[in-house]
């Protein structure tokens, strides 16, 4: 049983399914207007340890990851650089539909490279707006939202419990500048469900109140709603979904279903670099593959956030991470070199069976990766044979995901690797020709 910290009731539960039938996982996914950086992918290691830690209890998950391939700013917004994908559009000269592909593409590749178990389903936010208009259309005339010259708003007075996810109070939403209030908004918390289209916009769609576009959150309750129904059992993302994303979510879904619609709601940390928040404008954004071009392989960085808890903030640095690929590699090179000429006896079996039961109690607990990876570790160092090692080691990396029994030592010659840290540390110390 799988025992996760619920960010909703600030307590740790078990992961159960609600009825006969596969454990339920929506997970945000990217919005396809760049390509993810590691502080992304870190929220995206976080649910396919969750997804693998079920499975390895026998159970079944059905595991949802939505695209968001549309934008969501009206064409001034865009025109600040405020609207994404339109943005990027308009700065590359081509579609909406070319750039949210092209990065849709290099995001399928980047989970492929870190090991991630594909979701079952990746629905696309535009393939889904009859889903979206349904569920608008049901909201209004239930009185949780309204209509105003062509957009909807979601009235956050007609739902009681706005903020208990994130803890805020009413007052603590209000805009601070008063020339920021949306003066057709009815109170000043309420957000948009759908958006009229502005002249000349390229993604829109025909609606009972005219042209327009989804509202962000809107998507990802009615694509939950399609796949998983009117129960979710876990909901994950970053912390910085928690609000407005999430806590606008549960406000849509629960007024549309008249229950609680999600069981668990799982938040990773932030991912700093050198001990601050990444962003664009300080070019501390790295991606995987900017990674890889400075020589470190992408399951070196899965190892890395092996290292710590998933609540906890993860300090990047390109020295914690060339720390990390030797770690990984010395691992994998370790299991290579046993022993494989015995046979697993009952003295094996027993100590087997400690290792197994203490590795799946780290794991089930809150997903501890970091004690899960430390007795991995202490089953190579044991008085267990090469075979019952390697054994172990095959059945804990499905859960760890790393690879660690598929390394080949022709693929990386010792010589070859301490030429790569000798020129990594050389460009770190700013000694170019010697790199």
């Amino acid at each position: 049983m799988i025992s996760i910290y619920n960010t909703l009731t600030k307590s740790t539960e078990a992961v159960l399914p609600t009825e006969q039938r596969p454990i339920g996982i929506y997970t945000c996914g990217p919005t396809v207007y760049r390509r993810s950086h590691i502080g992304n992918l870190r929220s995206y290691l976080m649910s396919d340890w969750l997804r693998r830690a079920i499975e390895s209890t026998g159970a079944e998950v059905l595991h949802v990851k939505n695209i968001t391939d549309v934008g969501h700013m009206r064409q001034e917004r865009v025109d600040l650089g405020e609207d994404k994908i339109l943005a990027a559009a308009v700065a590359e000269g081509r579609s909406p539909k070319e750039i949210a592909d092209e990065y849709t593409a290099m995001f399928f590749s980047d989970e492929k490279a870190l090991g991630i178990i594909a979701a079952d389903v990746y629905p696309r936010a535009t393939e889904h707006i009859p889903e979206m208009l349904s569920m608008i259309q049901k909201l209004i005339v239930d009185g949780f939202a309204y209509v105003v010259d062509g957009a909807v708003y979601f009235s956050v007075d007609a739902f009681g419990g706005y903020g208990k996810l994130s803890g805020n109070l009413a007052s603590q939403l209000l805009p601070k500048d008063p020339s920021e209030i949306d003066s057709r908004k009815r109170d000043p918390r309420d957000f948009a469900l759908w958006k009229e289209a502005e002249p000349g916009r390229s993604m829109k769609w025909d609606s009972p109140w005219g042209q327009g576009f989804p509202g962000w959150h809107i998507e990802c309750s009615a694509m939950a709603g399609r796949y998983l129904g009117s129960s979710i059992d876990v909901h994950t993302g970053g912390v910085d979904n928690i609000f407005p994303h999430h806590e606008c979510e549960i406000a849509q879904s629960e007024s549309f279903y008249q229950q609680r619609h999600t069981n668990v709601w799982l938040h990773g940390q932030h991912l700093l670099v050198n001990g601050v928040k990444m962003a664009k404008s300080s070019q501390n954004d790295y991606t995987l593959d900017q990674l890889q071009q400075r020589g470190f392989q992408p399951l070196a960085f899965r190892y890395l956030c092996a290292t710590v808890r998933y609540r906890t903030r993860l300090n990047f640095t390109l020295r914690s991470l060339d720390a990390a690929q030797k770690g990984w590699l010395r691992f994998r090179k370790t299991i290579n070199s046993l022993d494989l000429s015995s046979d697993i006896v009952a003295k094996d079996r027993d100590q087997m069976r400690r290792y197994r039961s203490q590795f799946a109690a780290h794991i089930q607990n809150d997903l501890d990766l970091p004690l899960a990876l430390s007795t991995a570790w202490a089953v190579t160092k044991s008085e267990i044979s090469g075979a019952g090692k390697l054994a172990l080691i095959e059945e804990f990396d499905k859960v760890l995901g790393l690879e660690l029994t598929s390394y080949d030592e022709g693929a990386f010659p010792e010589e070859v690797l301490e030429l790569a840290r000798h020129r990594f540390d050389a460009r770190r110390d700013g000694n170019w020709i010697g790199a």
